[in-house]
Protein backbone atom coordinates (compact mmCIF):
# COMPACT_ATOMS: atom_id res chain seq x y z
CA UNK A 1 0.00 0.00 0.00
CA UNK A 2 0.99 3.44 -0.79
CA UNK A 3 1.99 6.31 1.36
CA UNK A 4 0.01 8.02 -1.59
CA UNK A 5 -3.16 6.24 -0.52
CA UNK A 6 -2.79 7.36 2.91
CA UNK A 7 -1.99 10.99 2.54
CA UNK A 8 -5.48 12.14 2.94
CA UNK A 9 -5.42 10.86 6.78
CA UNK A 10 -2.03 12.73 7.12
CA UNK A 11 -3.03 16.21 6.06
CA UNK A 12 -3.86 18.87 8.63
CA UNK A 13 -6.69 19.98 9.66
CA UNK A 14 -8.61 22.98 11.56
CA UNK A 15 -11.11 21.69 14.19
CA UNK A 16 -12.59 24.66 15.73
CA UNK A 17 -9.71 26.36 17.16
CA UNK A 18 -7.32 23.75 17.73
CA UNK A 19 -4.90 22.62 15.00
CA UNK A 20 -4.42 19.06 14.32
CA UNK A 21 -1.04 17.65 12.83
CA UNK A 22 -3.41 14.94 11.05
CA UNK A 23 -6.87 13.73 10.81
CA UNK A 24 -6.26 10.24 12.91
CA UNK A 25 -8.66 10.41 16.03
CA UNK A 26 -7.34 7.79 18.97
CA UNK A 27 -11.13 6.42 18.99
CA UNK A 28 -12.47 6.62 22.66
CA UNK A 29 -11.30 2.92 24.04
CA UNK A 30 -12.88 1.65 27.54
CA UNK A 31 -9.69 -0.12 29.03
CA UNK A 32 -10.82 -0.85 32.79
CA UNK A 33 -7.33 0.03 34.21
CA UNK A 34 -8.40 2.14 37.02
CA UNK A 35 -9.32 -0.89 39.20
CA UNK A 36 -9.22 1.43 42.68
CA UNK A 37 -12.35 2.37 44.95
CA UNK A 38 -11.22 6.00 43.80
CA UNK A 39 -12.15 5.69 39.96
CA UNK A 40 -8.47 7.46 39.57
CA UNK A 41 -6.23 7.44 36.58
CA UNK A 42 -2.78 5.66 37.70
CA UNK A 43 0.75 6.08 36.03
CA UNK A 44 -0.08 2.96 33.82
CA UNK A 45 -2.42 5.37 32.04
CA UNK A 46 -0.73 8.22 31.81
CA UNK A 47 2.01 6.21 29.77
CA UNK A 48 -0.53 4.86 27.72
CA UNK A 49 -1.93 7.94 26.03
CA UNK A 50 1.37 9.42 25.74
CA UNK A 51 2.16 6.70 23.73
CA UNK A 52 -0.39 7.69 21.46
CA UNK A 53 -0.19 10.92 21.31
CA UNK A 54 0.94 11.26 17.86
CA UNK A 55 -2.87 11.30 17.13
CA UNK A 56 -4.43 14.52 15.51
CA UNK A 57 -6.54 13.93 18.55
CA UNK A 58 -7.39 11.61 21.63
CA UNK A 59 -10.46 11.14 22.56
CA UNK A 60 -10.35 9.72 26.22
CA UNK A 61 -11.78 6.40 26.86
CA UNK A 62 -15.20 7.29 28.71
CA UNK A 63 -15.41 8.82 31.78
CA UNK A 64 -17.80 8.63 34.44
CA UNK A 65 -19.30 11.75 35.70
CA UNK A 66 -20.68 10.85 38.94
CA UNK A 67 -20.65 7.93 41.29
CA UNK A 68 -24.11 7.03 39.95
CA UNK A 69 -22.75 7.14 36.27
CA UNK A 70 -20.89 4.12 36.73
CA UNK A 71 -21.81 0.85 34.68
CA UNK A 72 -18.15 -0.90 33.78
CA UNK A 73 -15.76 -2.38 36.46
CA UNK A 74 -12.24 -0.56 35.70
CA UNK A 75 -13.74 2.99 34.65
CA UNK A 76 -12.48 6.16 35.79
CA UNK A 77 -14.42 9.14 36.81
CA UNK A 78 -13.99 12.86 36.24
CA UNK A 79 -16.50 14.37 38.90
CA UNK A 80 -13.97 15.40 41.92
CA UNK A 81 -10.65 17.13 42.49
CA UNK A 82 -9.07 13.89 42.84
CA UNK A 83 -10.11 12.47 39.58
CA UNK A 84 -9.31 15.71 38.30
CA UNK A 85 -5.72 15.72 39.60
CA UNK A 86 -4.82 12.56 38.50
CA UNK A 87 -5.98 12.97 35.17
CA UNK A 88 -3.72 16.76 34.82
CA UNK A 89 -0.77 13.72 34.61
CA UNK A 90 -2.46 12.30 31.44
CA UNK A 91 -2.98 15.65 30.13
CA UNK A 92 0.03 16.88 30.84
CA UNK A 93 2.14 13.96 29.48
CA UNK A 94 0.14 14.57 25.96
CA UNK A 95 0.66 18.03 26.14
CA UNK A 96 4.40 17.26 26.32
CA UNK A 97 4.56 14.66 23.40
CA UNK A 98 2.63 17.43 21.52
CA UNK A 99 -1.13 15.91 21.07
CA UNK A 100 -4.42 17.21 21.70
CA UNK A 101 -6.97 15.30 24.18
CA UNK A 102 -10.88 15.82 24.70
CA UNK A 103 -12.65 13.67 27.76
CA UNK A 104 -15.48 11.26 26.90
CA UNK A 105 -17.56 12.33 29.89
CA UNK A 106 -20.27 9.19 30.07
CA UNK A 107 -23.50 8.14 32.46
CA UNK A 108 -24.03 4.43 31.79
CA UNK A 109 -27.96 4.70 32.99
CA UNK A 110 -29.63 1.49 32.82
CA UNK A 111 -27.04 -0.44 31.64
CA UNK A 112 -25.10 -0.77 35.02
CA UNK A 113 -26.02 -3.26 38.09
CA UNK A 114 -26.43 -2.93 41.57
CA UNK A 115 -23.68 -4.23 42.70
CA UNK A 116 -21.78 -0.81 41.70
CA UNK A 117 -23.38 0.60 44.85
CA UNK A 118 -22.28 -0.25 48.63
CA UNK A 119 -26.21 0.35 49.21
CA UNK A 120 -27.17 -2.16 46.67
CA UNK A 121 -29.33 0.20 45.10
CA UNK A 122 -30.85 0.39 41.61
CA UNK A 123 -29.49 2.49 38.74
CA UNK A 124 -31.59 4.71 37.23
CA UNK A 125 -32.49 5.23 33.14
CA UNK A 126 -35.57 7.20 31.98
CA UNK A 127 -37.90 4.37 32.62
CA UNK A 128 -38.07 0.92 33.91
CA UNK A 129 -37.16 -1.16 31.30
CA UNK A 130 -34.70 -3.40 31.40
CA UNK A 131 -32.09 -2.89 28.64
CA UNK A 132 -31.22 -6.43 28.60
CA UNK A 133 -27.43 -5.88 28.07
CA UNK A 134 -24.23 -7.56 29.41
CA UNK A 135 -22.83 -5.01 32.15
CA UNK A 136 -19.31 -5.78 32.84
CA UNK A 137 -18.92 -6.11 36.77
CA UNK A 138 -16.08 -7.48 39.26
CA UNK A 139 -15.20 -9.94 38.14
CA UNK A 140 -16.69 -11.01 35.13
CA UNK A 141 -20.27 -10.19 33.62
CA UNK A 142 -23.99 -9.83 34.23
CA UNK A 143 -26.78 -9.65 32.54
CA UNK A 144 -28.50 -5.72 33.28
CA UNK A 145 -32.05 -5.49 35.66
CA UNK A 146 -34.58 -3.69 35.50
CA UNK A 147 -33.80 0.27 36.46
CA UNK A 148 -35.48 2.66 38.32
CA UNK A 149 -37.33 5.43 36.72
CA UNK A 150 -35.98 8.39 36.68
CA UNK A 151 -37.59 11.34 38.83
CA UNK A 152 -37.76 15.22 37.17
CA UNK A 153 -34.87 15.66 40.41
CA UNK A 154 -32.56 12.71 38.98
CA UNK A 155 -32.75 14.34 35.84
CA UNK A 156 -31.78 18.07 36.58
CA UNK A 157 -29.37 16.66 39.08
CA UNK A 158 -27.78 14.39 36.65
CA UNK A 159 -27.72 17.65 34.17
CA UNK A 160 -25.53 19.39 36.33
CA UNK A 161 -23.56 16.37 37.08
CA UNK A 162 -22.42 16.82 33.27
CA UNK A 163 -21.75 20.45 34.08
CA UNK A 164 -19.78 19.55 37.02
CA UNK A 165 -17.56 16.75 34.81
CA UNK A 166 -17.09 19.24 32.46
CA UNK A 167 -15.83 21.49 34.77
CA UNK A 168 -13.68 19.32 36.06
CA UNK A 169 -12.29 17.83 32.48
CA UNK A 170 -11.54 21.52 31.85
CA UNK A 171 -9.40 21.60 35.51
CA UNK A 172 -7.34 18.70 34.73
CA UNK A 173 -6.29 20.50 31.45
CA UNK A 174 -7.85 18.61 28.64
CA UNK A 175 -8.21 20.25 25.29
CA UNK A 176 -12.39 19.29 25.10
CA UNK A 177 -15.25 16.96 26.17
CA UNK A 178 -17.25 14.84 23.88
CA UNK A 179 -20.76 13.72 25.38
CA UNK A 180 -21.16 9.94 24.72
CA UNK A 181 -24.93 10.50 23.21
CA UNK A 182 -24.90 7.30 21.27
CA UNK A 183 -24.94 3.27 21.71
CA UNK A 184 -26.80 1.91 24.40
CA UNK A 185 -25.80 4.74 27.30
CA UNK A 186 -28.35 6.87 28.93
CA UNK A 187 -28.23 10.09 26.88
CA UNK A 188 -29.47 7.52 23.91
CA UNK A 189 -31.47 5.78 26.15
CA UNK A 190 -33.52 8.91 26.45
CA UNK A 191 -33.60 8.92 22.51
CA UNK A 192 -34.51 5.56 21.49
CA UNK A 193 -38.42 4.79 21.47
CA UNK A 194 -38.03 1.15 23.37
CA UNK A 195 -35.83 2.23 26.63
CA UNK A 196 -37.94 5.69 26.81
CA UNK A 197 -41.70 5.45 27.59
CA UNK A 198 -41.70 8.56 29.68
CA UNK A 199 -45.33 10.60 29.41
CA UNK A 200 -43.78 13.88 30.67
CA UNK A 201 -41.78 16.63 28.61
CA UNK A 202 -39.02 13.91 28.38
CA UNK A 203 -41.26 11.13 26.54
CA UNK A 204 -43.48 10.49 23.42
CA UNK A 205 -42.29 13.26 20.87
CA UNK A 206 -39.09 12.85 18.94
CA UNK A 207 -38.48 16.42 20.00
CA UNK A 208 -39.72 15.38 23.84
CA UNK A 209 -37.24 12.46 23.69
CA UNK A 210 -34.46 14.75 22.59
CA UNK A 211 -34.66 17.75 25.73
CA UNK A 212 -32.44 15.25 28.02
CA UNK A 213 -29.49 15.54 25.23
CA UNK A 214 -30.26 18.96 24.36
CA UNK A 215 -30.57 20.25 28.25
CA UNK A 216 -26.84 18.59 28.79
CA UNK A 217 -25.06 20.23 25.81
CA UNK A 218 -26.51 23.25 26.98
CA UNK A 219 -24.93 22.65 30.71
CA UNK A 220 -21.60 22.05 29.16
CA UNK A 221 -21.69 24.75 27.12
CA UNK A 222 -21.78 26.87 30.33
CA UNK A 223 -18.63 25.70 31.21
CA UNK A 224 -16.80 25.31 27.46
CA UNK A 225 -16.39 27.05 24.34
CA UNK A 226 -19.00 25.07 21.59
CA UNK A 227 -15.77 24.73 19.13
CA UNK A 228 -14.28 22.56 22.76
CA UNK A 229 -17.39 20.88 22.43
CA UNK A 230 -18.01 17.70 20.48
CA UNK A 231 -20.54 14.63 20.53
CA UNK A 232 -20.95 10.57 19.97
CA UNK A 233 -24.16 9.98 18.61
CA UNK A 234 -26.11 8.46 15.43
CA UNK A 235 -28.51 5.11 14.48
CA UNK A 236 -25.83 3.15 15.99
CA UNK A 237 -27.61 -0.26 17.72
CA UNK A 238 -26.19 -2.92 18.20
CA UNK A 239 -29.38 -4.91 17.70
CA UNK A 240 -29.19 -6.58 21.06
CA UNK A 241 -31.97 -6.67 24.02
CA UNK A 242 -34.12 -3.38 24.26
CA UNK A 243 -31.69 -1.79 21.49
CA UNK A 244 -33.14 -3.40 18.11
CA UNK A 245 -34.14 -0.23 15.59
CA UNK A 246 -37.45 0.20 15.36
CA UNK A 247 -39.30 3.18 12.99
CA UNK A 248 -37.97 6.28 14.41
CA UNK A 249 -34.57 5.17 15.14
CA UNK A 250 -33.35 6.91 11.86
CA UNK A 251 -35.81 9.78 12.24
CA UNK A 252 -34.46 10.77 16.08
CA UNK A 253 -31.24 10.97 14.62
CA UNK A 254 -31.89 13.13 12.04
CA UNK A 255 -33.77 15.83 14.60
CA UNK A 256 -30.74 15.31 16.68
CA UNK A 257 -28.24 16.58 13.58
CA UNK A 258 -29.97 18.94 11.94
CA UNK A 259 -30.79 20.52 15.64
CA UNK A 260 -26.94 20.42 16.43
CA UNK A 261 -25.58 22.08 13.02
CA UNK A 262 -25.71 25.44 13.62
CA UNK A 263 -24.09 24.98 17.80
CA UNK A 264 -20.92 25.31 15.71
CA UNK A 265 -19.24 22.26 17.75
CA UNK A 266 -15.99 20.88 17.58
CA UNK A 267 -17.26 17.62 16.19
CA UNK A 268 -19.88 14.99 15.91
CA UNK A 269 -18.73 11.37 15.91
CA UNK A 270 -20.57 9.19 13.33
CA UNK A 271 -20.30 5.55 13.95
CA UNK A 272 -20.93 2.80 11.27
CA UNK A 273 -23.05 -0.04 12.08
CA UNK A 274 -21.63 -2.72 13.84
CA UNK A 275 -24.52 -5.16 13.85
CA UNK A 276 -26.43 -6.78 10.39
CA UNK A 277 -28.84 -4.55 9.64
CA UNK A 278 -31.10 -7.43 7.58
CA UNK A 279 -34.91 -7.19 8.06
CA UNK A 280 -34.56 -3.67 10.18
CA UNK A 281 -35.86 -0.45 9.70
CA UNK A 282 -32.40 1.31 8.78
CA UNK A 283 -31.21 -1.58 6.54
CA UNK A 284 -30.48 0.77 3.71
CA UNK A 285 -28.13 2.39 6.32
CA UNK A 286 -25.37 -0.69 6.07
CA UNK A 287 -21.49 0.29 5.49
CA UNK A 288 -20.66 3.42 4.43
CA UNK A 289 -24.58 4.64 3.64
CA UNK A 290 -24.69 5.78 7.18
CA UNK A 291 -22.14 7.94 6.61
CA UNK A 292 -23.14 9.67 3.55
CA UNK A 293 -26.59 9.98 5.24
CA UNK A 294 -25.36 12.43 7.74
CA UNK A 295 -23.07 13.88 6.09
CA UNK A 296 -26.02 15.33 3.76
CA UNK A 297 -27.68 16.83 6.96
CA UNK A 298 -24.64 17.60 8.54
CA UNK A 299 -21.93 19.87 7.51
CA UNK A 300 -19.56 20.62 10.60
CA UNK A 301 -16.67 18.38 11.18
CA UNK A 302 -17.49 14.51 11.04
CA UNK A 303 -15.32 12.06 12.83
CA UNK A 304 -15.80 8.94 10.99
CA UNK A 305 -15.37 5.36 13.25
CA UNK A 306 -15.99 1.26 13.30
CA UNK A 307 -14.56 -1.11 10.47
CA UNK A 308 -12.56 1.74 8.46
CA UNK A 309 -8.80 0.72 7.91
CA UNK A 310 -6.66 3.74 6.85
CA UNK A 311 -6.98 3.24 2.81
CA UNK A 312 -10.61 3.23 3.76
CA UNK A 313 -10.66 5.85 5.82
CA UNK A 314 -8.44 8.49 3.14
CA UNK A 315 -10.81 7.82 0.62
CA UNK A 316 -13.70 8.91 2.72
CA UNK A 317 -11.72 11.93 3.43
CA UNK A 318 -11.02 12.65 0.07
CA UNK A 319 -14.52 12.20 -0.81
CA UNK A 320 -15.76 14.72 1.46
CA UNK A 321 -17.65 11.76 3.02
CA UNK A 322 -15.91 12.93 6.66
CA UNK A 323 -13.28 15.00 8.31
CA UNK A 324 -11.14 12.81 10.42
CA UNK A 325 -11.31 9.02 10.91
CA UNK A 326 -11.16 7.73 14.43
CA UNK A 327 -9.24 4.50 15.37
CA UNK A 328 -10.61 1.99 17.43
CA UNK A 329 -8.79 -1.76 18.17
CA UNK A 330 -5.95 -0.48 15.67
CA UNK A 331 -5.02 2.10 18.36
CA UNK A 332 -4.97 -0.58 21.28
CA UNK A 333 -2.21 -2.37 19.21
CA UNK A 334 -0.20 0.16 17.13
CA UNK A 335 0.61 3.55 19.72
CA UNK A 336 2.19 4.67 17.24
CA UNK A 337 -0.47 4.21 14.29
CA UNK A 338 0.00 7.31 12.45
CA UNK A 339 4.03 6.37 11.72
CA UNK A 340 2.75 3.06 10.57
CA UNK A 341 0.21 4.51 8.21
CA UNK A 342 2.39 6.90 6.77
CA UNK A 343 5.34 4.79 6.29
CA UNK A 344 2.58 1.87 5.17
CA UNK A 345 4.07 -0.21 7.36
CA UNK A 346 2.35 -3.33 8.76
CA UNK A 347 0.38 -3.00 12.29
CA UNK A 348 0.07 -5.16 14.81
CA UNK A 349 -2.24 -7.84 15.68
CA UNK A 350 -4.66 -6.91 18.56
CA UNK A 351 -4.79 -9.09 21.70
CA UNK A 352 -8.35 -9.24 22.61
CA UNK A 353 -8.08 -11.25 25.74
CA UNK A 354 -6.37 -8.57 27.20
CA UNK A 355 -8.75 -5.21 26.21
CA UNK A 356 -10.36 -5.29 29.87
CA UNK A 357 -7.43 -6.02 31.83
CA UNK A 358 -5.81 -4.58 34.97
CA UNK A 359 -2.33 -4.49 34.11
CA UNK A 360 0.51 -3.66 31.43
CA UNK A 361 0.20 -6.68 29.65
CA UNK A 362 -2.26 -5.90 26.06
CA UNK A 363 -1.69 -1.96 27.30
CA UNK A 364 1.47 -0.35 27.21
CA UNK A 365 3.71 -3.20 25.99
CA UNK A 366 2.66 -3.15 22.27
CA UNK A 367 6.14 -2.83 20.23
CA UNK A 368 6.73 0.77 17.96
CA UNK A 369 7.88 0.43 14.85
CA UNK A 370 11.35 1.80 16.12
CA UNK A 371 11.44 -1.01 18.16
CA UNK A 372 10.58 -3.40 15.55
CA UNK A 373 13.33 -2.28 13.58
CA UNK A 374 15.80 -2.32 16.50
CA UNK A 375 14.99 -6.06 17.02
CA UNK A 376 16.45 -6.59 13.32
CA UNK A 377 19.48 -5.98 13.32
CA UNK A 378 21.44 -8.92 13.20
CA UNK A 379 23.64 -9.66 16.54
CA UNK A 380 27.10 -8.11 16.41
CA UNK A 381 26.32 -4.88 14.32
CA UNK A 382 25.95 -1.84 15.10
CA UNK A 383 22.64 -0.64 15.62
Amino acid sequence: MSNHDHSALLTPYQLGDLALKNRIVMAPLTRTRAENSGHVTNELMVEYYAQRASAGLIISEGTWVSEEAQGWYGVPGIYNKEQGQAWRKVTDAVHACGGNIFAQLWHSGGVSHRTFYPDGRQPFAPSAINQEQLVHVRGGSAMSDVPRAMSKEDIKRTVLDFKNASRVAQEAGFDGVQLQAGYVYLINQFLHETTNHRTDEYGGTIENRSLFLFEVLDAVLEVWPSQRVGLKTGPMMNELGAFKAVDSTLAVSEYVYEKLAPYNLSHILLMRQMADLTGTPIEALSGDAVIYHFRNRYKGSLILNVGINAEHGARLISEGAGDLVAFGRDYIANPDLVERIAAGAPLNPGRPENYYGSSAVGYTDYPFLHQEAADLVPTGSEA
